[in-house]
């Protein structure tokens, strides 16, 4: 993660979550240093503070667990005033950072306890019925306490980018043990280890809020399933050149808007992944479409399983399509596309699809003169091979045709070799009408863009739009996002337009 990754927003959450760490593990450990029915345990040493003080944090954060991958909860989120204050589009992040405090305090927590058990062999020998051994292995802390362990050993190491990349169904099983660490959490106080002399129980009470935020993402799972099971009929599937697959489907349940993605499961596939994908069409089509370019095992599988290797439609009939799952849609930042006066789409290869859905919806509103907020789009698509500029050829050959650039601007660049033919090609053809690399009006640029004469030209036209805020929206890879984030800043700083980068992320 990259210095550009801290924004304001990531900023004031970085404050809140380590604060509040911190200001809960102080008030654990000093609440049971001032106890004075626990002065028989707090004889052990500052360990008994050490492990009360991080077992109330982990509790706080096996509850900030959950709450980052309640999907349909961070769809509603995002659309309250809530939203000017976290960036619910970085809910993953969120997720790892409260996984990582968990591990940082289970080590704590852990270690201190083991601390414990060796002073309790030395200080409290004579004192106690039982020994140490015995409180390890035979009382409910300690039995579900070492389940916990490795439960958190398998999650966390599977969890891994090279495990999720290689081997997903290793991460989706062993992630899926939550189920089984959450119940030993909430058994883990079971019998009340800690307790005064005259025998009253000194609880964490962490079941008051743990136990409502587990149930709340165990319906959210269940509300996914049966989402999902709901009836879908799949109606076309496309192979497009550069090794790129477009399927339709129609799910009279699913209500979406442009920009937003979904994930899909092709149970023939896998039965336990479920991939996301930006969704290409836009709900006046009547359709739902999403591009997946084969890249990976599950896509050449399922593009095989879809008899995609011919070129063009599939030619298999309805008896023969498999059965696919559709569980969304759910919110992104492509969805704040209207709220701008001044939208700038930036797509690199395959990250081009949430620019293909809004500028779908762009091209109905505009030809049915719908009132909107926009007034200028500005489309920029980068591409390596020239075949992937076909497919969206249709689409951009269409905007070309019927809005004027007064208000949509096409821009298309090749960063990839060309081939002598091409080449010959656009020498011979250059004062054509159409491109000859592309076949469209639109001129392709050869190289990478300069964005900061981009922007700068950009804001200078921006005048006659009030100076309004320009709303930047990206997908692809992470390189050029820093690069698109730095240049935003830059021309920002410079006065006059600000420019808002938002970045696609799943």
């Amino acid at each position: 993660m990259g210095l550009w990754e801290i924004t304001p927003k990531r900023l004031a959450w970085y404050l809140f979550w380590f604060s509040s760490n911190v200001a809960l593990y102080v008030y654990g450990f000093f609440k049971q240093k001032n106890d004075p029915g626990l002065t028989l345990l707090n004889s052990i040493g500052y360990s008994v503070y050490l492990s009360r003080g991080a077992g109330l944090v982990m509790c706080y954060t096996c509850t900030a667990l959950l709450l980052p991958v309640c999907r349909n909860l961070i769809a509603v989120l995002r659309t309250t005033p809530l939203r000017h204050i976290m960036d619910f589009d970085d809910n993953i992040y969120f997720h790892k950072c409260a996984a990582y405090a968990n591990l940082f305090f289970t080590i704590v927590h852990v270690n201190a306890h083991y601390q414990n058990f060796f002073q309790v062999e030395i200080k409290l020998f004579s004192a106690l019925p039982f020994r140490a051994w015995q409180i390890h292995y035979m009382t409910w802390a300690g039995t579900t306490g070492h389940i916990m362990l490795v439960i958190m050993f398998l999650m966390h190491t599977s969890a891994k980018i090279e495990v999720r990349r290689r081997k997903f169904e290793i991460f989706w099983i062993t992630h899926h043990l939550y189920f089984f660490y959450y119940i030993l959490l909430f058994f883990h106080g079971y019998g009340c280890f800690v307790k005064t002399g005259k025998g009253e129980c000194r609880p964490y009470n962490n079941f008051y809020y743990t136990v409502p935020v587990f149930c709340l993402y165990f319906l959210e799972r269940c509300l996914r399933e049966y989402r999902a099971r709901q009836f879908t009929a799949l109606i076309k599937v496309v192979f497009h050149p550069g090794n790129t697959m477009e399927i339709q489907f129609e799910k009279p349940s699913f209500k979406y808007k442009p920009g937003q993605y979904l994930f899909i499961n092709i149970p023939e596939v896998s039965r336990v992944e479920w991939h996301p994908f930006t969704i290409t069409s836009t709900p006046e089509e009547g359709f739902v479409s999403i591009h997946i370019r084969l890249v990976g095992d599950w896509t050449k599988k399922a593009s095989q399983l879809l008899g995609c290797y011919q070129n063009g439609i599939s030619k298999m009939n309805s008896s023969q399509l498999p059965t696919i799952r559709i569980d969304g849609p759910y919110g992104a930042p492509a969805e704040d596309f209207y709220n701008y006066k001044v939208g700038v789409l930036v797509g690199a290869g395959i990250g081009v699809t949430p620019s293909a859905s809004l500028l779908k919806s762009v091209w109905y509103r505009y030809y049915r003169k719908a009132p909107m907020k926009l007034q200028k789009v500005y489309f920029f698509w980068i591409n390596r091979d020239k075949e992937a500029f076909e497919w969206f050829h249709s689409l951009l050959a269409t905007l070309e045709e019927s809005v004027p650039t007064s208000f949509l601007e096409i821009h298309v660049y090749l960063t990839g070799k060309l081939s002598v033919d091409d080449i010959q090609n656009i020498v011979l053809n250059q004062d054509e009408e159409m491109d000859p690399l592309t076949e469209l009006r639109t001129r392709c640029h050869y190289g990478r863009p300069n964005w900061d004469a981009i922007f700068q030209s950009v804001a200078a036209a921006n005048n006659s739009f009030g100076n309004a805020e320009v709303g930047v929206f990206y997908c692809g890879p992470s390189p050029l996002a820093e690069t698109l984030r730095k240049t935003c800043k830059q021309v920002t700083a410079n006065g006059g337009t600000k420019f808002v980068f938002r970045k696609e992320k799943f």
